[in-house]
């Protein structure tokens, strides 16, 4: 009986290293940029919350999201975190991939996007009304530029009102708009607050809007119910504990170049359960929303057809 019994927990121990070896067959490598809530995804790498959960994650930071779609089609990062618009160009060009979980959707509770003036022209340009073919800091066909228009429709702006101007990076963007180089840009938080606190101003943020505005995408090769299942695990248990403590987590957002040191003290940390989700975390991309994004992709065309809602968000959570 002994033996029997030896062999048998020999055999059940096996099966759980097995299981274990199959989520941490690789390092998954997730593109991250610089904005606030993906501080989440920082968070579960340095407490070892992916760990636990029986995967090995490591973020890998760039600075503009033509970066994260380049790594991503040559095989260098294994998912990463943006927009929708990178996930629809990138499933076209070679990269499958879907959206496993959103870390920022649009609520009354708190901006995720401004548009902000520069703090050279903050006296001038007090509101939109005083836009006139003004100099626009953005990332065409990316969600900066996706929420540009949203913004010119919801507010009936003339087509004349902004002068887009490309600065793919978002710490150049950022940097011209303080020195006023540029008059305006739309920006992510917490460079918003950062504006703010050096005198420019906000003139339009995403509150009145219904939109996932920052997603995670693995790729299809890396994709499976226990990897995702085990993924939002450990960004929700993330989550919650920049929620719970703050304070904090405000110095790994300086350490990960996310929050300028200057501004920490004063910033709004970013919350994550507004939604009411059971796991604490914003919701799924909508069809609505993968619809209603895609078709302003064709338009311009920057993809060649609708994308279906299966096909780019994981359905199985």
């Amino acid at each position: 009986m002994t033996d029997l019994f030896r062999a048998a927990r020999w055999f059940a121990l096996s099966l759980v290293f097995a299981f274990s070896g199959t989520l941490c067959a690789q390092t998954l490598r997730i593109g991250t940029l610089p904005a606030a809530d993906s501080v989440v995804l920082d968070v579960a790498v340095e407490e070892g919350l992916f760990k636990k959960e029986g995967l090995d994650v490591a973020t890998v930071p760039f600075k503009s999201a033509l970066e994260v779609g380049a790594a991503m089609r040559a095989g260098r990062i294994d998912g990463h975190f943006g927009d929708l618009m990178n996930v629809f160009v990138q499933n076209e060009t070679g990269a499958p991939q879907a959206v496993v979980l959103t870390t920022t959707h649009t609520t009354s509770a708190q901006r995720a996007f401004a548009l902000v003036v520069s703090p050279k022209f903050s006296d001038r340009i007090t509101g939109l009304d005083k836009l006139a073919a003004t100099s626009t800091a953005m990332s065409a066909s990316t969600i900066i530029d996706y929420l540009l228009d949203r913004m010119t429709g919801t507010e009936k702006l003339p087509a004349s009102a902004l002068k887009k101007t490309e600065v793919r990076q978002i710490p150049i963007r950022l940097q011209m708009l303080v020195s006023g180089q540029i008059e305006t840009a739309l920006l992510p938080e917490p460079l918003v607050s950062v504006v703010e606190q050096k005198g420019g101003r906000v003139i339009w943020d995403d509150r009145g809007l219904n939109e996932a505005l920052a997603v995670v995408a693995l790729k299809k090769t890396v994709l499976t119910d226990d990897v995702v299942r085990a993924f939002r695990r450990a960004v929700a248990a993330a989550a919650k504990r920049i929620e719970d403590n703050p304070e904090k987590y405000r110095a790994l957002m300086v350490q990960k170049r996310l929050l300028p040191k200057p501004a920490a003290s004063s910033y709004k940390m970013v919350r994550f359960s507004l939604f009411g989700t059971a796991d604490g975390l914003p919701p799924l991309p909508k069809a609505e929303e993968v619809e209603r994004v895609g078709a302003w992709m064709l338009e311009r065309g920057m993809i060649k057809a609708q994308p279906s809602y299966e096909a780019v968000v994981w359905g199985r959570p």
